[in-house]
C-alpha cells in the first residue's frame, strides 16, 4: 500500500517526534518537523496516504480527515 511513502517508510522518526516539552506532537507538527530536517515540500497526497495507512494498522479510522478521504478518493 502506498510504495514509495516517505513518511510510511520513515514511520518510526515520524511518530518519535515531540515537542520541545517532550509532549506528544500533533500528526501535523511531526510533519512539519520530518518535512524540514529532510528538505522536503509539503505534500498534501502524501500525508493523506500515511494517514490512511495509519488509520488502517492502528484501527483508527479518526485519523482521516475529510480533506484526506477526498484527496484519496475514498
Amino acid at each position: 500500500m502506498y510504495q514509495g511513502n516517505i513518511y510510511i517508510a520513515n514511520h518510526e522518526e515520524l511518530s518519535a517526534i515531540t515537542e520541545a516539552d517532550g509532549s506528544p506532537a500533533t500528526i501535523g507538527r511531526q510533519f512539519d518537523v520530518f518535512d524540514k530536517r529532510h528538505g522536503l515540500k509539503h505534500d498534501d497526497l502524501a500525508r493523506a496516504q500515511y494517514n490512511h495507512w495509519r488509520s488502517i494498522i492502528t484501527g483508527v479510522p479518526e485519523l482521516l480527515s475529510v480533506e484526506d478521504r477526498e484527496l484519496l478518493d475514498l
